[in-house]
Order: structure tokens, then sequence, then C-alpha cells
């Protein structure tokens, strides 16, 4: 069923529309918790240039958070899976930049993520108010290790990381090497912003590794302790140097 939908350019547009559909449900009828309001009304406000960074499996809920109007953009795989996500979030307003990470497994092919940095970074530099969403360890992991490149979009361009995450007391976290998790409609929520991370000083590789390993331990950091407030084991990271 699955690669029948992948192949209907009608069935993607159906899934995206039941995928927007489920996201406003959940995000209407659950009672959800912002904890530091302020950090969330600096998203919305669209005063400024930052980096959005989400784990690859607390993607769900970001479009609903998206300002209306506003200039966001996020980073979708450029694949017909990313076609169904693409259509979805577009229908929050949301730009899609096409690409991913490189596959160690598949050398020999070139999936974009380079070409979406960049992207990313033309974006940042020409607009003084504007949200690049990226997912750093995504979309092809290790589960919650954060790779590379929003610490470097963030470092060369001088723009802060703002993460984000949420949990649910209903739901599910599906078996996909991200730990995807799936909220249900009419529970308990909470959705945490930050705290804001400045970029460094230090643009060198040391600068911006440690930025790097500063952005995964805060995003695991709020992630978990999210889902501890809603009474939820939390996902753990993949061991270091594991693949998807």
């Amino acid at each position: 069923m699955l690669g029948r939908v992948r192949r209907s350019p009608r069935l993607r547009r159906l899934a995206a529309s039941l995928g927007a559909w489920y996201i406003r449900l959940v995000d209407r009828t659950t009672r959800w918790e912002i904890p530091d309001p302020a950090l969330r009304d600096r998203i919305r406000g669209q005063r400024e240039r930052i980096v959005i960074a989400i784990w690859h499996g607390r993607l769900l809920m970001i479009p609903a958070e998206m300002p209306p109007g506003g200039r966001v953009h996020a980073m979708i795989s450029a694949n017909r899976d990313g076609d169904i996500i693409a259509d979805c979030v577009g229908r929050f307003g949301i730009a899609s930049m096409r690409g991913s990470s490189r596959d160690p497994r598949k050398p020999h092919k070139r999936k974009g993520g380079a070409a979406v940095a960049a992207e990313a970074m033309e974006l940042l530099a020409e607009h003084e108010r504007i949200a690049v969403a990226l997912s750093p360890d995504g979309p092809r992991g290790p589960r919650m290790r954060a790779q590379p490149g929003v610490a470097t979009v963030s470092a060369t361009m001088g723009v802060p990381v703002m993460p984000f995450s949420y949990s649910t007391n209903r739901g599910f976290v599906a078996g996909s090497w991200d730990g995807f998790f799936v909220p249900l409609p009419f529970g308990r929520g909470v959705k945490v912003w930050g705290p804001v991370i400045e970029p460094p000083e230090d643009r060198s590789p040391e600068g911006i590794e440690a930025h790097r390993l500063h952005i995964e331990q805060a995003l695991t950091r709020i992630t978990q302790d999210a889902d501890r407030r809603m009474g939820r084991t939390p996902v753990e990271p993949a061991a270091p140097g594991a693949r998807r």
C-alpha cells in the first residue's frame, strides 16, 4: 500500500492532506503546556534570523508552531516521501529546501545535503527576518546524534539556534531508526522552546565541533525532560558512531 501511495501523485496529495489534518487535530485537542512562552513568541514574532533545530523523531508538531504568513524554510528529503512531507508542511506556509545527508553506504549517490546547507546560508544572508528549520540527525541518523550541518550554518552565518521538542501523555514511539513519536489527540502535552544557543565566536573546526556538541546536548536534554514531564520513558540517543 505504501508503495502505491509513493507512485501516485494523487495519493501523495491525499496523504499530505491527511497528515496536515492530523497535525491540526492533535494541536487543537491537546492541552499544551509551554514552559517559556517568551521563547515561543520570539519565533512567532519573526524579528530576526534564526535556525530552528529539531530531532528527526520530533518533527511532527513543528508545522503547527510556525507563524502564519511568516518566512519559514525547512529541509525536506529529496524523494517521494519528501514530496508528501513538503506538500504537508506547505499547507502551514512552510517552504521546502529539498535535499538530505549523504548515505555513507552509498557514496556514489549525492543527496543534496551540502546544496541545502548552502541554500540555507543564502536565505539567512538575504533576509533579516527568517527561520530555517533543520534536523541535526536527519534524515539518516544516527538517532539524536547531531551531524555538523546545523552547527556549521549557525557558526558561518552568525545566527543563533533555537531547539524545539515536544511530548504528550498519549502517543507512541514508532519502530523507526529515529524513534519517531506519534502523539494522539485529546491528551496533555508540552512544547519546549530553547534555550537559545548563540553562534560561537570561534569558527575554527574545533569551535564548530563544540557548537555541534552543545546543540546535541541541549536538544537531547529538552526532549528527554519533555518525555519525563508527560510520564513517558525518554527515548535514548543511538550509540556514538552507530549507523541508521
